[in-house]
């Protein structure tokens, strides 16, 4: 592939490669020009050797399956087609502007403030919510997958992109190499069997890295990764360990010291000598910025301290919150980890422990940063679109109703409610509600306000 080279697709387009934006294990990506238009966009080029073939196959699938929802309101790359050039899988995106990696780079790894990490947080655990509905692993969540949309004028509004090692909770494969090392959840270091959960530790471990500026374990190997968890979040749990496939590679099993004919097992880490000498030639290396001896410590880490007593009070509020949050996106067993529901109602998400703080420059810069987790509404209708026209009144729809921040009122349809009830006159809004994926719409008509008020006793 070279500069200036024209790649075809069967659907017409022509898309002339500007510049290389990157390689990897896969392939490269290429930044494109969609010629006839203004259109600029990625080209993700795989390799022709058979197993990325596969695995090309498979994200196709998966992209498919996610191009049937709403990628603005997931917060997940939008995917336009797929074509063959040259024997190579092509997979067309738009055009994101920066990852996150890049972005701590270019800032050379200064950390970044509380009110900057958190849109990032609910973002993503937007996105992790819908794959989680749809039953995806992510499966290689970290700051280089993770794009800044339009750092200009949308600062830290985010998606998540690379759906390359992603795969369906059914058919997750116990000791699949997955998930890149200092973002690997502990099943997977293990050995033990794995669901979407990994995708909450990888989420942590990313966080944390924003806070800190730099990765919490960054292990050269796996020895070392598991080591550092377990430096500072303890053992993982017995019942962990005696299932888990890769337990004697990491851990000596002991007998306790007691009397009597049955003496009960217990666990330790191998020391790096032991694991040394049990024949792998990967050496261990000392790799963190800093060392902690539990995750509590993390909120000691000072930077940028406020210097107003009030705004040093919503800093330390939002560090304990913060470290919680961190705290159960790192749960050593994935049955307890935080879920991405639960993580988009926890404090730190909502800031509701800030709320006796409204009036501080640290409430109201916080609120503001949140404003680009607010999505335009799926759709706007008016009473005299023609999907409306028809509508039975005197069928209740499974809605909900609120008021913006600008006092414009929502009708919010609920999953698995999102249409009308049967009637013939109402076949055409219900098949409209479902191609949408429609969960919202904006009232702009007072006609149709009207009309939908109607039935707002339908959740009642």
């Amino acid at each position: 592939l070279i500069k200036n080279e024209v790649l075809v697709s069967p659907y017409g387009n022509q898309y002339e490669v500007l510049e290389f934006l990157g390689k990897g294990t896969f392939g490269q990506v290429v930044k494109a020009w969609k010629k006839g238009t203004s259109e600029i966009v990625a080209i993700k080029i795989l390799k022709k050797h058979p197993s990325y073939a596969r695995q090309g196959q498979i994200e196709v699938s998966i992209l498919s399956r996610l191009s049937n929802e709403n990628a603005e309101e997931f917060n997940f790359v939008r995917a336009f087609e797929c074509f063959q050039h040259k024997h190579h899988t092509c997979l067309v995106f738009e055009m994101l502007e920066q990852n996150l990696y890049d972005f701590l780079k270019q800032n050379k790894f200064t950390p970044l403030p509380l009110n900057s990490i958190r849109p990032i947080v609910q973002q993503v655990l937007t996105a992790l919510l819908k794959l989680k509905s749809l039953g995806l692993i992510h499966a290689d969540l970290k700051p280089e997958n993770i794009m800044l949309v339009d750092p200009t004028n949308q600062p830290f509004r985010v998606k998540v992109i690379d759906f390359g090692s992603a795969s369906h909770r059914s058919k997750a494969v116990t000791n699949t190499y997955l998930q890149s090392r200092y973002y690997r959840a502990p099943e997977i270091i293990l050995g033990l069997p794995f669901r979407e959960a990994i995708d909450m530790w990888s989420l942590g471990c990313v966080i944390a890295e924003l806070f800190l500026g730099w990765p919490l374990y960054p292990g050269s190997s796996e020895y070392d990764q598991i080591r550092f968890i377990v430096q500072t979040q303890g053992l993982p749990p017995t019942e962990m360990l005696e299932k888990a496939a890769k337990l004697h590679r990491f851990f000596k099993e002991m007998k306790a010291d007691m009397s009597g004919p049955v003496q009960p097992t217990y666990y330790r880490m191998k020391t790096i000598e032991e694991y040394e000498a049990s024949g792998v030639h990967v050496k261990s290396k000392e790799t963190r910025k800093y060392i902690f001896t539990f995750l509590d410590d993390i909120s000691r880490v000072c930077y940028g301290f406020e210097s107003d007593p009030i705004e040093q009070i919503c800093d330390r509020l939002d560090r304990q919150e913060f470290v919680d949050i961190l705290k159960k996106m790192l749960v050593l067993n994935q049955d307890f980890r935080l879920t991405p529901l639960e993580g988009l109602e926890h404090k730190f998400v909502t800031m509701s422990h800030l709320h006796a703080y409204v009036n501080t420059n640290y409430f109201r810069t916080g609120m503001k940063r949140m404003e680009v987790c607010v999505r335009r509404p799926t759709a706007v209708v008016n009473s005299s679109s023609q999907i409306f026209r028809g509508a039975d009144p005197s069928t209740p729809i499974a809605q909900s109703m609120l008021n913006d921040e600008c006092g414009r009122k929502h009708y919010c349809f609920l999953p698995g409610k999102n249409h009308l009830f049967s009637s013939p006159n109402n076949n055409r809004v219900t098949k409209r509600f479902n191609s949408a994926s429609l969960f919202r719409i904006s009232v702009i008509d007072a006609d149709l306000e009207i009309l939908l008020q109607k039935h707002m006793t339908a959740l009642q």
